[in-house]
């Protein structure tokens, strides 16, 4: 071999070499890749019971876990912002690795501009009294978005390793040890909250609720519904105060706030309020005092976190409240759905019993149930659900008879059919230009508008079902129509063909029948439905004496043409005898009584069902 070729191809194995070298040296092996892939931060956020960050500009905070809560223990001793916590737990998991880097790849200039020797910021976690990780954060490295990071592990022991990493960290750190402190005075669940407690030096006002899907009552000082949206705001208000600026307590202040019944010694603009919430038999109690009516800010004490705060708020003068403010100005709240029975009583009229059964409504008439009218019976849940109380005329059951509540002209009464029913009495005073009712378990009396009544009516007749009429065409045997003195329109069915015959006058129309126009009417009469029952039937029977139309229908056995048959008759009048009225009287024959049927509904069963008008 020629001296020059062995000299070529000493140079290329020197050559490949130093690239060999230069992969080694710079490129990540293959555990480091691997590690980068998984990322080298690795541990489970919820077994940490400490955090120590120290920045170089000397702010360095302690956070400590109590199991319950995060804590800021130095420099000063607060609840810790649990949110900020999650947060920076949560980017120390999932900061993004770029690549790793070695002290040898640097020359001493370049490895004083990482600052990895003098970071910025270096964040410590503890499990107990071990050390699981150090990272400390350095400079920005010419990646853009990116730091160099240091890593020091339990599992790795004293080897520390460095990284060029994208990571939200510095803008995280960045912050004053203050920005630690929980910035809510309450961080609690709304729904979480069973009992709240108002002491104020006019009194105490006392809110308590079974579960989150109960409703509130008001305890004290006296015992009645509380406005859920009421209590809805003042626990909004609560759990929505923000700190504004917090100060150790000197040895010389006040105690800190306690709960408790008396309300003496409380200045004129201090309040004391109790929290109490689900699963916890300790209280969260806090004293506010405001410095002016007006003031935007309000100065707190609390028996759960020792330093003295000044709270912002747009509503916080809210917190200062009169009962009548959290009562429920609705005259009832029905869950409707549990409803199985209604009753109405009056001094006029006859008892009303309405019950449920099988998710249909029926009252109770002639010693039988019938269906009742479920669109009133909706009106009343309804109007009773959205009426609002005028005014809390009285608290006291003592002296009824001014308010006709001794004597009650109208109760409606609701039950699920487990618990006592619930009673509403309606009274008036003695020149009926008032109107009040009261529960029958409460001593409050409500003003309210008569407006309420005509949804209650008195006479069983008005809750009866609307539906007159209700067959199937299958049964139809024939439609008799007459109008006045006219001659009868004539219309048979036969079910097992579904062809219609007619006759006029005893002739054949059959030909100019339109079968689809038949079929309308047939269906028509099939749901027959009225507007309205009359209470009071006189007039009506005197004008059905000469009713304006007839119909007679024929009704026998489903899907067939022969066997018994049996006849219903309707008769219908105009309300005022010769004229064309807005509404109608109708009667079913054999029934004592009389519906309302609008002309428009009337004019349906008169339009025409021949091809061409006869």
């Amino acid at each position: 071999m020629r001296a020059r070729t062995t000299l070529f191809l000493l140079l290329l194995v020197a050559a490949l070499a130093a690239v060999i070298l230069g992969i080694e040296r710079y490129l990540p092996t293959t555990r480091e890749l691997a590690e980068m892939k998984k990322g080298p931060i690795r541990f489970d956020p919820t077994k940490i019971t400490q955090i120590e960050i120290e920045s170089s500009g000397g702010d360095s905070v302690s956070l400590a876990s109590d199991g319950a809560q995060w804590w800021v223990r130095s420099p000063f001793n607060d609840l810790a912002d649990p949110e900020k916590v999650t947060k920076l737990l949560t980017e120390l998991t999932a900061i993004g690795w770029i690549n790793r880097v070695h002290r040898s790849e640097f020359d001493d200039a370049a490895w004083a501009k990482t600052l990895l020797d003098k970071p910025h910021h270096t964040v410590k976690l503890n499990i107990g009294s071990q050390t699981i990780l150090t990272a400390s954060l350095a400079a920005g490295s010419p990646i853009e978005g990116s730091h160099y990071l240091s890593l020091q592990t339990a599992q790795k022991g004293d080897e520390i390793a460095h990284y060029v990493a994208k990571t939200t960290l510095p803008d995280l750190l960045k912050t004053t040890p203050q920005d630690w402190r929980d910035s809510k005075l309450l961080r609690l669940p709304t729904d979480a909250i069973l009992n709240v407690k108002l002491v104020q030096a006019g009194g105490q006002i006392e809110l308590a609720r079974n579960d989150a899907k109960a409703p509130w009552m008001l305890i004290k000082p006296l015992s009645t519904r509380a406005s859920n949206e009421r209590v809805g705001e003042l626990l909004a208000t609560l759990v929505n105060l923000t700190l504004q600026e917090a100060a150790e307590p000197a040895t010389s202040s006040k105690p800190t706030a306690h709960s408790g019944d008396a309300t003496t010694a409380i200045a004129g603009q201090e309040l004391k309020v109790s929290v109490l919430v689900k699963g916890q038999t300790k209280s969260f109690d806090l004293t506010l005092t405001r410095a002016a009516k007006d003031a935007p800010d309000t100065s707190v004490l609390t028996s759960y976190r020792k330093p003295i705060f000044k709270v912002l708020s747009k509503s916080i003068n809210d917190l200062w409240l009169e009962p009548n403010d959290l009562r429920d100005l609705m005259l009832a709240r029905i869950d409707t759905e549990a409803v199985s029975s209604v009753d109405i009583t009056s001094a006029l009229h006859l008892p009303i019993h309405l019950e449920k059964k099988n998710q249909s409504w029926f009252i109770q008439r002639h010693q039988r149930l019938e269906p009742a009218n479920g669109d009133r019976i909706s009106r009343f849940f309804e109007a009773l659900n959205t009426f609002e109380i005028y005014e809390f005329t009285s608290d006291s059951a003592s002296n009824l008879t001014e308010y006709g509540l001794d004597k009650p002209f109208l109760t409606a009464s609701w039950s699920d059919g487990k618990d006592k029913p619930t009673k509403l009495h309606f009274g008036t005073n003695q020149a009926s230009t008032d109107f009040f009712a009261k529960y029958d378990h409460e001593p409050s009396v409500f003003r309210i508008d008569a407006s309420i009544l005509p949804s209650i009516p008195q006479e069983a007749i008005k809750w009866k079902g609307l539906g007159v009429l209700r067959f199937t065409q299958f049964s139809l045997r024939q439609i008799s129509l007459t109008a006045g003195t006219a001659p009868a329109i004539i219309l048979k069915y036969d079910p097992t063909t579904a062809q219609w015959k007619g006759e006029r006058a005893n002739q054949d129309i059959t030909p100019q029948i339109d079968r689809v126009k038949a079929d309308k009417l047939a269906n028509a009469l099939a749901r027959f439905s009225v507007q309205d029952w009359s209470a009071d039937p006189t007039t009506a029977i005197t004008a059905l004496q000469n009713p304006a139309l007839r119909v007679v229908l024929t009704l026998g056995e489903p899907g067939t043409n022969t066997g018994p048959t049996r006849d219903t008759l309707l008769n219908f009048a105009p309300t005022q005898a010769g004229q064309d009225t807005t509404l109608y009287f109708g009667q079913v024959q054999g029934d004592a009584d009389v519906f309302y049927i609008a002309r428009s509904t009337l004019l349906q069963i008169l339009a025409p069902v021949f091809k061409t008008a006869p």
